[in-house]
């Protein structure tokens, strides 16, 4: 038999195969080594993006995409914003709800209960989508959070607002209006105890509300000064949380955490556990080179032990990783989409270095000898 067919494709993986099986002691080593460094990523990485998506619900809830526009300031004093361009910049892509705002300057208080005095502001339409409430065919007035707790009144209530004149006293009250309760900190906590009463606003607004998503808020934040702009200038944009204690920038914290490279450390540490083990056997391959076995050959013998010790320890890690991450109050999608990122990385990174230990050349069994 000639050397060129010494060692078929055929023989060199079947040889391999029947290595990781009756590797014993290395064999298990490999599979748990692998199965640790593929579980052990996914569970960190998922539980680090479980409390990013916390956190960032937590911000979003707060007004972290909430962009506040006001007229540009003249004689000490902001101008007006068109409440209508305002409540059109709802039809921009990224743009998820908009709306204008004017402050009344007046008092009122729910007419049930004499003795209130809170702020009233007149709200387009386009506060309802903002603000996730549903409009009636009675008419609404829209009730904080904290005012809704202090006067007992719920959503669905059916309430009149009155004006409180100067002196106190209850002057012009509306038509029995629908209560609407809100979240209202997204815009900010001076409305805390507010009144919105939803109107026409066709003309001047005081403040500009504008919420985007995650993909155009920077894009929109950008163009918002000369989409507001009139006579007076550009349009003053500010962040809803300019000062607060959400510090990270969600918008690129994704794409920045160091957690993400865990892979490649696993991957390092597989590939020097394979490199030791294979030192620990350059006799063996000596004596496989003895017997005519060339590099491709003997890289295929190798890369198919490989192949079965790591598809046994990466099918355990990938699983195992899954679940402790979700046991321990990780996302479960977050769990299986970085649990099979991180996988996938580091087999195929290890199995890379495989390959190229495979192809190295081999010493001759005298050499292998000496050594000893």
């Amino acid at each position: 038999m000639s050397a060129e067919r010494a060692w078929p494709a055929s023989l060199a993986a079947s040889e391999g195969a029947r290595t990781a099986q009756t590797g014993r002691w290395t064999s298990v080593l490999i599979i748990v080594a692998v199965a640790l460094l593929t579980a052990a990523p996914a569970v960190a990485d998922t539980l680090g993006v479980t409390s990013l998506i916390e956190h960032e619900a937590a911000w979003v809830a707060a007004g972290g995409r909430v962009l506040i526009a006001t007229g540009p300031s003249a004689d000490g004093a902001s101008t007006p914003l068109d409440a209508r361009t305002c409540e059109g910049l709802s039809g921009l892509d990224g743009v998820t709800g908009s709306f204008a705002l004017k402050d009344t300057a007046q008092v009122a208080t729910l007419a049930h209960l004499p003795g209130g005095r809170v702020s009233m502001y007149d709200v387009s339409s386009g506060a309802f989508d903002l603000l996730g409430i549903d409009a009636a065919a009675d008419g609404v007035v829209i009730v904080s959070g904290g005012l809704s707790e202090r006067t007992g009144v719920v959503d669905g209530d059916t309430v009149s607002v009155a004006v409180v004149e100067g002196s106190g006293t209850m002057g012009q009250t509306s038509a029995p209006l629908r209560v609407r309760v809100a979240d209202t900190s997204r815009l900010g906590d001076q409305f805390d105890g507010a009144l919105f009463t939803p109107a026409l606003l066709t003309g001047d607004a005081d403040t500009c509300y504008v919420e985007t998503d995650a993909a155009h808020y920077a894009p929109v934040k950008d163009s918002l000064s000369s989409l507001l702009a009139s006579e007076a200038g550009p349009a003053v944009v500010a962040t809803r949380l300019l000062q607060s204690e959400f510090t990270v920038d969600y918008t690129t914290a994704f794409q920045d955490r160091p957690l993400r490279w865990l892979w490649a450390a696993a991957a390092l540490v597989l590939s020097l556990l394979w490199a030791m083990v294979q030192w620990f056997r350059r006799s063996q391959i000596a004596i496989y080179a003895t017997f005519s076995m060339k590099a491709f050959p003997r890289m295929l013998m190798q890369a198919t032990e490989w192949a079965v010790l790591a598809t046994a320890g990466g099918l355990l890690g990938w699983c195992g990783g899954i679940g402790l991450a979700t046991l321990l109050t990780g996302d479960a999608h977050t769990a299986v989409a970085l649990g099979s990122a991180h996988a996938a990385l580091t087999l195929i990174s290890t199995t890379v270095v495989v390959i190229g230990l495979g192809l190295r050349p081999a010493g001759s069994l005298l050499a292998a000898l000496k050594d000893r």
